[in-house]
């Protein structure tokens, strides 16, 4: 009857561990996905301010505006969703008043947005 538990037990953590991996190949799935999309989007803009810097005097916002597409795109790369939720899940238990503005203060903005459609 012991080995019994202990091989329910043992499947059970081998399962939530491949769920577990599960959600964080889609989440990085996705992450590289906005990465690669943010890092296209500097790349486009990049090119159109080579080809216009001659006609208008816009060449170093486009040059601006690309590399902070390009270190967005770097960002996301290196977000680690475990670390922000952790560093969450502390701020909360510092400051649970606060935490619970912010949290209301959102609610309210997201359903006043959605009640407008």
């Amino acid at each position: 009857m012991g080995t019994d538990n202990l091989e329910v037990v043992n499947r059970e953590g081998a399962a939530a561990g491949f769920q577990g991996s599960g959600k964080s190949t889609g989440f990085e799935k996705i992450k590289n996905m906005i990465a690669d999309k943010l890092h296209s989007a500097a790349e486009g803009l990049g090119e159109k301010g080579v080809v216009q810097d001659e006609e208008c005097g816009t060449a170093k916002y486009r040059k601006q505006a690309s590399e902070w597409l390009d270190h967005s795109a770097e960002s996301v790369r290196k977000f680690d969703y475990k670390e922000a939720d952790a560093s969450i899940r502390e701020y909360v238990k510092q400051r649970p008043g606060r935490s619970l503005f912010i949290a209301g203060a959102v609610g309210l903005m997201i359903g006043a947005i959605l009640r407008r459609r």
